[in-house]
């Protein structure tokens, strides 16, 4: 039995790359006539203090990435993006970036971003990158769900204001699991909200356990830079990576048996299950290459950036992955 599933999905790689390399490629082409033709008039059109990095993050990451976890998401009910639905994705992925940096910067009010938020209105902006949020935030939602996509992103906020707290010492993992949960759910949360599809009580529970395991995934990364910043995450405050890996494992097998449990059909839950595995077998990867720096006590201050920061660019560390997708379902119980 275990042999066969291997051999399952070793046959379905072919057909999983092709489907993520389309989405890729679909998704880029519609960028160039929306979101890259409005960002390429703001900077010509304003004196903006957008960096390169905010650049970067909605024409490589944010922008492009949200509406493929999208397409990855919709292979549970077996249909294809909409127009509106790619629409208000990619817009609202361009906002990501944007928001995330808000929170950076010094002074920022929250009762204005607040505002934002709520009137949507571009007078309300004080600085050119707040004005090209509005627009985005405006665009996303020209949405049949509009009201729901605001009210997702007003409690994606509250989620944002909360997780400030990981700048203080002394957070207890309690505290900083609730976070993690509540920011990763309410995000992932939000991208929902633009497809058109209702959301049940039994969906929104796996989205929230998505989006945790989705935040820790990220915090497992970010270890090195977080820590530098004095950010408590699972990551950066634990005493072991065991520990740390029991929780992202726990978290992975639980997704699974709600997906299994969902009334999808099977052929889709399958389909989904397996593109959603290659995305969360690079934490396992990530996840080897930490357990081997514990010992007794895992203590971040002993280790250099070179041994914390996880390389997903080495051949090495791409065949540890391709093995864990592989392996993906074998000892699920």
């Amino acid at each position: 039995m275990k042999l066969i599933k291997q051999i399952g999905n070793f046959l379905k790689i072919p057909s999983l790359v092709f489907f993520i390399y389309r989405s890729y490629k679909v998704q880029k082409q519609w960028m160039q006539h929306s979101i890259l033709h409005d960002l390429d008039d703001f900077v010509i059109n304003h004196d903006h203090t957008l960096t390169k990095n905010d650049l970067y993050k909605i024409r490589f990451y944010y922008g492009l990435a949200v509406p493929v976890i999208g397409e990855i998401y919709k292979q549970l009910d077996g249909k294809k993006l909409t127009a509106n639905e790619r629409k208000s994705l990619t817009y609202l992925g361009g906002t990501t970036g944007l928001f995330d940096d808000f929170f950076d910067m010094e002074g920022t009010s929250m009762s204005h971003l607040k505002k934002i938020l709520n009137r949507t209105n571009t007078n309300d902006a004080k600085t050119p990158t707040e004005k090209l949020f509005i627009q985005f935030y405006m665009k996303a939602l020209e949405h049949p769900n509009a009201e729901i996509i605001k009210r997702y992103y007003l409690e994606g906020f509250e989620a944002q204001v909360e997780s400030i707290k990981q700048q203080q010492p002394n957070l207890t993992q309690e505290e900083i699991t609730q976070i993690t949960k509540q920011k990763g759910g309410i995000f992932i949360l939000l991208y929902r909200s633009a497809l058109e599809a209702k959301i049940s009580e039994q969906e929104k529970e796996i989205i929230f356990e998505i989006g945790f395991l989705g935040q820790l995934e990220n915090d497992i990364f970010d270890i090195y830079k977080d820590y530098k910043a004095g950010i408590s995450t699972l990551a950066t405050t634990t005493k072991s990576i065991s520990n740390l890996r029991l929780t992202y494992e726990t978290s992975l097998n639980t997704i699974f048996e709600l997906i299994n449990q969902s009334n999808f059909p099977e052929k889709n839950k399958k389909k989904f299950s397996r593109l959603f595995s290659i995305v969360a077998s690079r934490g396992l990867v990530c996840l080897d290459q930490l357990q081997k720096l514990e010992t007794k006590n895992f203590e971040i201050t002993d280790f250099t950036r070179e041994q914390l920061i996880c390389d997903m660019g080495t051949l090495k560390n791409n065949l540890k992955w391709l093995v864990y997708y592989i392996n993906w379902n074998v000892n699920v119980k």
